[in-house]
Parts: structure tokens; C-alpha cells; sequence
């Protein structure tokens, strides 16, 4: 069965079911939006896999609850994960950073936005220059000279803004 018949099948089935998802979900996350949110992925689910639609109406509240059950434990792991990320997010705001942090950071702030990210890319998120290169859409030999020109720059907007350095003492 495909086509509009598959569609109808489909909606005959999951309509019904939609407001037993949503007290499903509305009991089990927090905030109440999540849970709309939810219903909409398990809806997405059920749409992925409706070849497995079962033809007893029992069997599809079953089939229907079976998947919103995986859903919510996605849900819950995101969640989770979301929260530890915040929390790690928080702890790093509290805690000053060091002089050569911030005039790293400041350094950084200095340079085109297309070298700030070939450097975050490969410095802070782990990424080899030519695959750096590749999300930037550089090839990697541009990739190389690209992160090398833009390693330089860094260096002498750091000693620039570094303190005690002839630059940074000279008044503007």
C-alpha cells in the first residue's frame, strides 16, 4: 500500500492516539512545551516507520507507545546532557580568567572572522588544519597557509595587547 491510501491508513490509526501521547508526555517532562515538542518527534516516528503499522487498533496503541517511550529517553538523555553542558558553561564563567586568557582572548577578537575560526577550529575544537580547511570550504594547502597566517597575526596582536610590551606601553 502506498500513495494516499497509506496516508489515510496512517492517520485513521495515529489521530486518535494523539491525545493519549500528549498525557503521556505531559506527565513525564518538564516544561509543558517539551511535551509538545515530544509528541511531534514520536508523530515523526510513527511516520518513519509506518510500514510496521500494525493492523489491530490495540496492537498500534502499543506499537504507537512503544515509540514514544524511545522518545522520551532520548528526551531525557538531551536533557541531561543539555544540563551538564550549562553547568559546565556556568562554572567556566565563575571562574576569573587569567591575564594571559583574556588578552588571548582579546588577541583573538583582533583577527578577521575567517581566521578566529580556522583558529578556534583547530585549536579548541580538535580539528586538523586540512579538515578545518574543509569546514571552512578552503582546500587544505589554502587551509595550511591560511591557519600559518593566521597564527602570526595572533602572535602580534598578543604581544600588542601583552603588558610590559613596548606596543602596549606606548600611549595612542
Amino acid at each position: 500500500m502506498t500513495g494516499p491510501e497509506e496516508g489515510r491508513r496512517f492517520e485513521a490509526a495515529v489521530a486518535p492516539l494523539l491525545p493519549d501521547l500528549l498525557r503521556y508526555f505531559v506527565r513525564r517532562v518538564d516544561p509543558r512545551a517539551d511535551a509538545d515538542d515530544c509528541v511531534s518527534e514520536t508523530t515523526l516516528a510513527l511516520w518513519r516507520h509506518r510500514k510496521r503499522l500494525p493492523v489491530a487498533s490495540e496492537d498500534q496503541r502499543m506499537w504507537a507507545f512503544g515509540i514514544a517511550r524511545n522518545v522520551l529517553a532520548n528526551h531525557v538523555r538531551k536533557r541531561a546532557r543539555r544540563a551538564r553542558i550549562d553547568e559546565t558553561l556556568v562554572r567556566e564563567e565563575r571562574e576569573p580568567a587569567s591575564d594571559e586568557a583574556f588578552i588571548a582572548r582579546e588577541a583573538l577578537g583582533t583577527l578577521a572572522p575567517a581566521d578566529q575560526e580556522m583558529l578556534r577550529l583547530v585549536l579548541w575544537d580538535g580539528f586538523g588544519i586540512a579538515e578545518a580547511g574543509a569546514l571552512a570550504g578552503v582546500r587544505p594547502a589554502a587551509a595550511r597557509k591560511r591557519y600559518e597566517r593566521a597564527r602570526a597575526r595572533l602572535r602580534a596582536a598578543f604581544v600588542e595587547l601583552e603588558p610590559g610590551s613596548a606596543r602596549a606601553a606606548a600611549p595612542r
